[in-house]
């Protein structure tokens, strides 16, 4: 029987910012409510994608090449917002070299050696830490103006290491695995 995941692998920020997010998700719900993603773990989506779990060891193994990649910086530079029909606000991160050079390594991963194709992985893009998805535009607007308010000094956290978690449709993350960057 088929066991299918949904997968994701991520850069999880360390403290102090992971825990600065949090507040910002919390200071959210406080002022807006409890919308989607509004209590998700602080992390910036690097890929998605979906697979069978007895297929898991072979994709932790492929996966683990990307520990070959170094570890780079990235800077998180105040709110921003995705309005088309996302409705989200979130900490805006900018494209780097660094960040395109994993999405190609991981891109060859899925081909090369999972023989997966490419139109069965979706890549993140722009990254972004999201603080949560609003119930509409007038939602948005309002928590951006009061998120902009607050502000936000630009930060620069070190990617050292990224995290593949999975879950079943519908429910929670209930697995993870760390791949670290030299």
């Amino acid at each position: 029987m088929r066991n299918i995941k949904i997968y994701n692998l991520r850069i999880v920020p360390s403290a102090p910012v992971f825990n600065e997010v949090v507040q910002f998700k919390e200071l959210f719900i406080n002022r807006f409510g409890k919308h989607p993603l509004s209590k998700s773990k602080p992390h910036i989506t690097v890929a998605v994608f979906e697979m069978d779990t007895e297929y898991q060891d072979i994709l932790v193994k492929a996966f683990s090449q990307l520990s070959n990649n170094n570890k780079f910086k990235l800077a998180i530079q105040g709110f921003g917002i995705f309005e088309n029909n996302a409705h989200v606000l979130l900490l805006k991160i900018p494209t780097t070299e660094a960040i395109k050079n994993l999405h190609t390594d991981i891109k060859v991963v899925w081909q090369r050696d999972l023989h997966r194709k490419l139109g069965t992985l979706k890549l993140s893009a722009p990254p972004h830490i999201t603080i949560s998805k609003t119930d509409g535009k007038k939602t948005l607007y309002e928590s951006l103006a009061f998120f902009q308010k607050i502000g936000f000094a630009s930060k620069e956290i070190e990617v050292n290491q990224l995290t593949l978690v999975s879950r079943p449709k519908g429910k929670t993350w209930d697995w993870e695995h760390h791949i670290p960057l030299t």
